[in-house]
């Protein structure tokens, strides 16, 4: 007799008319990766797709659970909407598929991808997130960044507004959560880094790595490893009855 399916093969919301969800892949934790015993979500950073972070899932997620790795709207074959570019909109479309994850998930976001996941975690809460790992985003004010003309939603896709204070909010809600900055990113300033490192919060935690913002997402990069050691010393998999 075939074992029952543990988590939904696609999203609740696939079968209603209407609904735009973003394109995303579901992957089946690898046999030996000694991962954490809980679900993946993990975020690209703009101008990439779902498969950016393809590496970190095949590292993490352990055999007898799912990563699912969607793809920013925006970006080919997801939904391209008119309107509708905050990161609460971002972290929305994300909602919208998540609930294929059986259980609370360790989520990872990539430079804007980490402000994504930052946002759907605060929102969601430790019922649905386990931990977060923010790789190489600016959380802070800094609006001589702004891109984008005068477009009336170019503030929200770029540095208008500060989201420091939700990192508080989450680890003050019992969910761990980790940055990692390389020592030359030109996304995170040192004057950020600096308060990031000076943060007294036992549950978070920033690292610093050699290397630049694309080098946090590479393959063999120290990332992995950092993000390894997080998991071990902040969310250790449970025992499990032999």
């Amino acid at each position: 007799m075939a074992e029952p399916d543990l988590f939904p093969s696609t999203p609740y919301l696939t079968a209603v008319d209407g609904v735009a969800l973003l394109a995303h892949d579901i992957i089946p934790g690898r046999p030996g990766v000694r991962g954490t015993d809980s679900p993946l979500l993990l975020l690209h950073g703009l101008g990439d797709d779902r498969a950016q972070l393809r590496f970190l899932s095949d590292a993490l997620c352990s055999e007898g659970e799912i990563a699912l790795l969607p793809t920013l709207r925006d970006h080919p074959s997801s939904p391209a909407p008119a309107w509708g570019y905050s990161p609460l909109d971002y972290a929305a479309d994300v909602h919208r598929v998540t609930d294929v994850l059986p259980s609370p998930a360790h989520v990872i976001g990539y430079s804007y991808g980490a402000l994504v996941g930052l946002v759907h975690a605060v929102a969601m809460g430790p019922a649905r997130v386990r931990s977060l790992v923010l790789l190489d985003q600016s959380l802070e004010r800094r609006p001589q960044r702004i891109e984008g003309g005068e477009w009336a939603e170019s503030s929200f896709l770029t540095w208008e507004y500060d989201y420091t204070h939700l990192l508080g909010m989450l680890t003050a809600a019992g969910i761990p959560v980790l940055m990692v900055v390389p020592r030359d990113s030109h996304v995170v300033p040192e004057t950020e880094r600096a308060a990031l490192r000076a943060r007294r919060d036992p549950l978070f935690s920033c690292v610093l790595m050699d290397g630049v913002h694309a080098d946090v997402v590479r393959p063999d990069g120290p990332v992995t490893s950092i993000i390894k050691d997080f998991y071990a010393q902040y969310c250790p998999a449970p025992l499990k009855e032999s």
